[in-house]
C-alpha cells in the first residue's frame, strides 16, 4: 500500500474533516427545527447527543485514511465539534451561496434552503474527501467501500437526513458532480488515480443499489 507522494496524511485528513464539520454544524441547526434561533442552536449538545454517531464516523476515517493518532488530534485543533456560534454567513459558505447575502439571510426559509443545500454539497465532499484517501493510499475498493458506505449513511443522519435511499442519493450526486472531474479524458489525473476513483465508483454503486 502505497501513499501517492504528491498528498500528504495532513492535508487527506483536512480534506475530510472540513466538510465533515460542515455536516455537524448543519445537522445542529436542522436538528433544531424550523425557526429556531441560530444563536440558540448548541453545537456541543448535538454532537454529545449524537456521540456514538460521530466516534463510529471518526473512527472509520482513520481507518480508511490509515491516520496517525496525531492527524486525528486535527479535530480538536479544528474544534467544529465544539460549542461556537453558528451563523448566516457560515451556512451560506457551506451551502455554496445558494442565498444572497442580504438582511434576510436569517429568516427561517433562508436558513431551511441553506440548510438542505449546505447537507447535499457538504456530504457529496466528504465522501469524495474519504474516496480519495482510499485512492491516495492504494486501498481496494472491494476491502474499502463497505466501511465507506456505512460512514456516509451515518453522515446523512447527522446532517439530518435518516432515509432509506439517502447514501444512494449522495452517491448520485457525487458521481455526477465531482467524479468526471477526476475521470474525463481532459482531466488532469494520473491513470493510477483514474482506475483507482473509477473502481471505488463501481464499488459503491454495487452496494447502494442492492
Amino acid at each position: 500500500m502505497t501513499r501517492h507522494p504528491e498528498v500528504s496524511e495532513v492535508s487527506l485528513a483536512r480534506e475530510i474533516f472540513g466538510p465533515l464539520g460542515g455536516i455537524v454544524e448543519i445537522g445542529a441547526v436542522v436538528d433544531a427545527g424550523a425557526g429556531a434561533a441560530l444563536a440558540r442552536i448548541s453545537v456541543g449538545d448535538f454532537t454529545a447527543r449524537n456521540k456514538p454517531e460521530l466516534t463510529h464516523i471518526l473512527r472509520t476515517v482513520q481507518e480508511v485514511g490509515s491516520f496517525r493518532p496525531s492527524t486525528m488530534d486535527l479535530v480538536d485543533e479544528l474544534g467544529w465539534h465544539a460549542d461556537h456560534e453558528i451563523t448566516a454567513a457560515s451556512l451560506l459558505l457551506w451551502s455554496g451561496g445558494i442565498e444572497e447575502y442580504s438582511p434576510h439571510l436569517g429568516s427561517p426559509q433562508a436558513v431551511r434552503r441553506m440548510a438542505g443545500a449546505g447537507a447535499d454539497l457538504q456530504l457529496v465532499h466528504f465522501s469524495h474527501a474519504l474516496v480519495g484517501a482510499a485512492v491516495a493510499l492504494g486501498k481496494p475498493a472491494a476491502a474499502s467501500s463497505e466501511p465507506i458506505v456505512e460512514t456516509m449513511r451515518r453522515a446523512a443522519r447527522l446532517a439530518g437526513s435518516d432515509a432509506p435511499r439517502a447514501a444512494w442519493d449522495v452517491y448520485r450526486m457525487w458521481r455526477a458532480s465531482l467524479l468526471p472531474a477526476v475521470l474525463m479524458p481532459a482531466a488532469a489525473s494520473p491513470h493510477s488515480v483514474r482506475i483507482g476513483y473509477r473502481s471505488f465508483a463501481h464499488a459503491l454503486e454495487q452496494l447502494l443499489s442492492a
